[in-house]
């Protein structure tokens, strides 16, 4: 690697972390994410819009040894009316109900943001989504 990145396409994060990135629009991709850690690795489990499982990979000492912690967060099941309707194009679309609640009651207390995710943190995550796609060379569109 040198100082601009043009030799190869991992983006560099703060902290002297790498990610890798993999997108498509005409494959079906595995839509998991996995974050490795001097400790283990969580992995978000498919579908990567609304995931229902994630991993917790804890290491131990020697190579190959450790722990696994599985967390699930079930989806609601589907309303007749969503059935009727024929049911959604993406699976597990059921979860953004939980984001849909969340606005209703943030709308409803007045509030402009939701605690969970702030302005703030938006901006963030934009601001190193745009950082990657320099890094990348991904120009934006006219």
């Amino acid at each position: 690697l040198d100082d601009t990145n043009k030799d190869e396409s991992t983006p560099k994060l703060p902290g002297a972390g790498a990610a890798t990135l993999s997108c498509g629009l005409l494959g079906e991709s595995e839509e998991e994410t996995t974050v490795l850690g001097t400790k283990g690795r969580i992995k978000i489990c498919t579908p990567g819009h609304c995931p229902t499982k994630i991993v917790a990979s804890i290491k131990a000492s020697g190579r190959g040894n450790g722990a696994d912690r599985v967390f699930e967060y079930p989806v609601p099941e589907d309303t007749k009316d969503i059935t009727n309707a024929g049911g959604y194009f993406y699976p597990n679309s059921a979860g953004l109900a939980y984001e849909a609640a969340a606005v209703a009651r943030c709308i409803a207390s007045g509030k402009t943001e939701a605690p969970q995710y702030t302005l703030s943190e938006t901006l963030t995550n934009m601001m190193v989504v745009d950082e990657m796609r320099s890094q990348l060379g991904v120009k934006p569109l006219p």
